[in-house]
C-alpha cells in the first residue's frame, strides 16, 4: 500500500504553509554515513509573484510522518540559494544543524599515552558533544599522535580510516562506531530491515559484483625507532585475488600499522558487492542501517547490506520515495 506522508516545514522556528507548498516541486533530504554533511535539497516554482529567497544561515527544519509509526526530523542551515530564470525556479541547499563549521579551522596538538576513545572526547568536548564509542574501534593507546596544522574534521577522519570506524554527528552526539557493522555504541546488532518486492521500484534494484578493486593482501609500514629502519606488516585481503594493495601513510608502530591494513581489507572486501535500489517511501531508514532483501532473487535475498547513502525525495507528482545504496555487512 502507497504511504501519504505528511511533511512539515519550518524556517528559524516559524512554521510554512500555504505559498510555500503550492510551489515547493520538490523535498530531499540525503542522509550519509560518515561525517559528509548530510543535506537538504529545496526546489520551487518561482514565476511572478516571485518568492523571497530565504537567508543565508536561516533553519530550515522538517519532519516526515507517514502515519505509520515511524518518520524522520531534521535541522539544516541554510547555505546556498540558485534562482534560475526562464522558467523561473528558487533551488535552495542546507546542510545538517550538526555539522560544526568551527572543526574546520586548522590546529597544531598531540597526546600522549593516549587511547582513541580519551582522543575522541577530548574532540568531542570542545564542541560541547557528547559521546558514543564503540569498544571495538577505540581501546588502541598511541605512545604518541600529533594533530599538525590539520582541522578536527580531518583529523578524525583520518584516525577513523586508521581504526575501520565511522563517525558522524547527530543530535548533539559525536558517534565513533565500527564501520559497516551494523551496530550501535555497545556492538549491539541493529536489526535487518526488510526489504520485500511490493515496495520496490520497477527497475530500481542493482547489486552489482566488482573486481577492479581485488586483491590478496594489504601491507602497511611502520617505523621502527631502535632499528632506525622501516618494517612493514602484511594481512589477507580477498584470498581468490591476486595482487597487493600497499597503504601510503607510515605508522608510528607495528600494532597500528597492523590496524590500519586490517581496516582497509575489511572495507575492501565489502566494496566488492554493492546495491542501490528506490523503494516507496521509509523515512525511518537512515545510514548506516542493515537491510536484507527477501523474495527478490537467488544469491540476493538474505544477503546483508549496511545502508551508506538513504535519499528521501517528496514531490507532488510521486510522493515519497527512498533511495538507497550500500555495501556488504563487514565481518
Amino acid at each position: 500500500m502507497a504511504l501519504h506522508p505528511s511533511v512539515r516545514v519550518s524556517v528559524d522556528g516559524t512554521p510554512v504553509s500555504g505559498l510555500f507548498f503550492e510551489r515547493l516541486m520538490s523535498l530531499t533530504i540525503t542522509d550519509r554515513e560518515g561525517i559528509r554533511s548530510d543535506s537538504l535539497d529545496l526546489v520551487f516554482s518561482d514565476g511572478a509573484p516571485h518568492l523571497d529567497p530565504p537567508r543565508r544561515g536561516a533553519v530550515v527544519a522538517v519532519s516526515i510522518d507517514t502515519g505509520a509509526g515511524v518518520g524522520f526530523a531534521g535541522s539544516y542551515i541554510v547555505d546556498r540559494v540558485e534562482m534560475t530564470c526562464f522558467p523561473f525556479t528558487l533551488s535552495v541547499r542546507g546542510h545538517s544543524a550538526d555539522y560544526r563549521s568551527d572543526m574546520k579551522t586548522n590546529k597544531t596538538r598531540h597526546w600522549d599515552g593516549a587511547s582513541v576513545r580519551q582522543i575522541v572526547e577530548d574532540i568531542a568536548a570542545d564542541y560541547g558533544l557528547t559521546t558514543k564509542i564503540a569498544d571495538a574501534v577505540s581501546d588502541h593507546v598511541y605512545d604518541w599522535i600529533g594533530q599538525q596544522d590539520e582541522t578536527d574534521l580531518a583529523f578524525l577522519e583520518r584516525l577513523a580510516e586508521r581504526h575501520g570506524a565511522l563517525f558522524t554527528i547527530k543530535a548533539g552526539k559525536l558517534l565513533w562506531l565500527r564501520r559497516g557493522a551494523g551496530e550501535t555504541a555497545d556492538g549491539t546488532g541493529m536489526t535487518a530491515v526488510q526489504i520485500l518486492p511490493g515496495v520496490i521500484l520497477q527497475g530500481s534494484c542493482r547489486v552489482s559484483i566488482e573486481d577492479g578493486d581485488r586483491f590478496a593482501t594489504v601491507k602497511a609500514y611502520w617505523q621502527d625507532r631502535s632499528g632506525a629502519r622501516r618494517q612493514s606488516v602484511v594481512v589477507e585481503a580477498d584470498p581468490e585475488a591476486s595482487g597487493e594493495h600497499v597503504l601510503r601513510s607510515p605508522f608510528g608502530t607495528e600494532a597500528e600499522a597492523r590496524r590500519a591494513a586490517e581496516a582497509a581489507a575489511r572495507e575492501m572486501v565489502r566494496g566488492l558487492v554493492q546495491m542501490s535500489c528506490v523503494i516507496e517511501g521509509n523515512p525511518a531508514l537512515m545510514a548506516g542501517q542493515p537491510v536484507v532483501f527477501a523474495g527478490v532473487r537467488s544469491w540476493i535475498d538474505g544477503q546483508e547490506f549496511i545502508l551508506e547513502t538513504v535519499q528521501h525525495s517528496f514531490g507532488k507528482s510521486g510522493g515519497l520515495r527512498t533511495s538507497l545504496s550500500g555495501k556488504l555487512r563487514a565481518e
